[in-house]
């Protein structure tokens, strides 16, 4: 009878390792995941204060749209532009399509990383919808 009684005991202690490596796995991805998501959204005056500690870490940075300075090259789909944010400005490279949006005084929001040769290379490259989109939805739902 102590035979079945120790292996019963022997299957749950089993059972509870098992547990206890698949729970520390889960613990594991999940921090590992959100550490390499976290971006810090500093403005440019920010980016420029931080000098070469912000060098190679992902961040996200706004500024306005130099349209005087888009270029755009469709065999490789790199977008090239200068945003600015006062006197300050951050030429800025994204690999992707050009969003229709995109012109002249528009309102960016950059993600990617900023590099030592003054370069700041986009991953992504969010705009912000102009508020005379939100005036004619408002005056839209108005009437």
């Amino acid at each position: 009878m102590s035979t079945t009684s120790s292996a019963g005991k022997s299957k749950r202690l089993r059972l509870y390792i098992g547990a206890a490596v698949v729970l520390a796995v889960l613990i594991y991805l999940i921090i590992s995941s959100t550490q390499g998501a976290t971006v810090y959204a500093m403005t440019l005056q920010e980016l420029v204060d931080r000098g070469s500690s912000i060098y190679g870490q992902g961040v996200r940075v706004g500024g306005n749209v130099d349209g005087d300075s888009i270029s755009f090259n469709g065999k490789d789909l790199t977008l090239r532009f200068t945003i600015y944010d006062g006197d300050l400005t951050l030429p800025v490279e994204y690999k992707g399509a050009q969003p229709d949006m995109f012109r002249d005084e528009a309102q960016v929001l950059v993600e990617g990383k900023y590099s030592e040769d003054g370069l700041f290379r986009a991953t992504k490259l969010l705009l912000k919808c102009p508020s005379k989109y939100e005036a004619a939805a408002t005056q839209t739902a108005t009437r």
